[in-house]
């Protein structure tokens, strides 16, 4: 198989002559094969983990209320503790299989793509498939900056549990057992059904491809950033940068357009942001916006306090759910080059607790005759 996100397949073990042999006209030929070439491991960073169907066989069967009675075998779960499987059943005197996933931190299960083929495609073409949608890899992305890199038996389990009202945070996020967190989560919540969010069941006559969405067309976007024509401010820590912003944007109006995360949503090129649903974690369009965001060198004469608070407007507009608990904004590090760049700058009062106040922060902040203050 050539697909390239297969390039950093991490193999832990090969797939046995009697597994092969017990599952060969079970399984799709094409996954028969990719065991031959691959045998277990992961890729994608680590997201994807293909196993033994023995392994989850008992718990994926147990757990999951079907409504149908094909034969099902996993095969992979991901870095999240989600289990997929082939679904594979006889039509018409023929054997047929396809994906489906049983989400266990969102309690709820789908269909999707019905070959092997779709499914690596897919993964090549996020944009076609909406596999962001289906897998969330920016929330594991973050969740490995934050706690590392998973053994191929763990995966990202929260603390407490999720529910069905539950949001989630990476706050909650801890490196479990794959196994035991999902035992553990279908101990506390039942079995999963295969039911829409809506209480629907699910339509299984879909088509192998998600149709691909017309690209959004954003006429007069406010947001769309442009290079400035006077020397622009000089950053090493966004977190500082955020501080400036908050000064320069929302307190004295001087840098425009004045950001609204909720109007950005609606006018993000790529795709239209659903802040409710992920307001609970930074929303990465909105940081990237920021890091871009030119500041004039002019404006900086007009930063003589800063005064981080969990209730600044600049926060919001990353995290907007953001419940002030964690130090996801703390200022850890300050350069000389930021410094010396804001002579008027003489007060400021942080947001770090006071486990995170370093020395070397409060000598450099007292060395440019900054006073902290309580």
């Amino acid at each position: 198989m050539n697909y390239k996100v297969l390039d950093d397949f991490e193999k832990v073990n090969d797939v046995s002559p009697e597994t092969i042999k017990k599952y060969e006209n079970i399984l799709p030929p094409d996954w028969i094969e990719f065991w031959k070439e691959y045998g277990y491991g992961s890729f994608m960073n680590g997201y994807f983990r293909v196993i033994d169907p023995e392994d989850y066989h008992d718990i994926y069967n147990e757990s999951v209320l079907k409504l149908y009675k094909d034969e099902v075998f996993p095969v992979m779960v991901t870095a999240f503790g989600d289990i997929i499987a082939f679904k594979s059943s006889i039509r018409n005197g023929e054997r047929k299989w396809s994906l489906e996933c049983a989400y266990y931190r969102y309690m709820r299960y789908s269909f999707f793509l019905p070959s092997v083929e779709y499914f690596f495609e897919g993964l090549c073409a996020p944009e076609v498939y909406g596999i962001e949608e289906q897998y969330t890899f920016i929330k594991y992305s973050e969740a490995v900056d934050k706690l590392g890199k998973l053994k191929h038996d763990q995966c990202f389990g929260y603390d407490p549990i999720l529910t069905k009202r539950s949001k989630e945070k990476l706050s909650d996020l801890r490196i479990v057992d794959t196994k035991d967190y999902i035992k553990a989560v279908f101990e506390q919540n039942g079995r999963i059904e295969d039911l829409m969010p809506d209480g629907k069941t699910i339509d299984v006559s879909y088509s192998a491809k998600k149709e691909k969405k017309p690209k959004r067309v954003i006429v007069d976007n406010p947001y769309e950033l442009k290079p400035i024509d006077e020397p622009a401010l000089k950053f090493d820590n966004f977190n500082f940068k955020l501080c400036i912003i908050q000064v320069l944007m929302y307190e004295k109006k001087l840098l425009k357009p004045e950001f609204d995360i909720y109007e950005f949503a609606k006018c993000y090129p790529p795709r239209e942001i659903n802040i409710d649903d992920e307001g609970y974690d930074p929303i990465k369009p909105a940081i990237d916006y920021f890091k871009k965001l030119e500041i004039p060198a002019s404006l900086a004469p007009e930063v003589e306090e800063i005064i981080m608070d969990g209730g600044n407007d600049i926060y919001g507009q990353i995290y907007p759910f953001w419940d002030g608990e964690d130090d996801y904004f703390d200022l850890k590090r300050v350069s000389d080059a930021e410094l010396s760049q804001f002579e008027n700058l003489k007060r400021m009062v942080l947001i770090n607790s006071p486990e995170n106040l370093g020395k070397t922060l409060i000598n450099r902040l007292k060395k440019y005759g900054i006073e902290l203050k309580e």
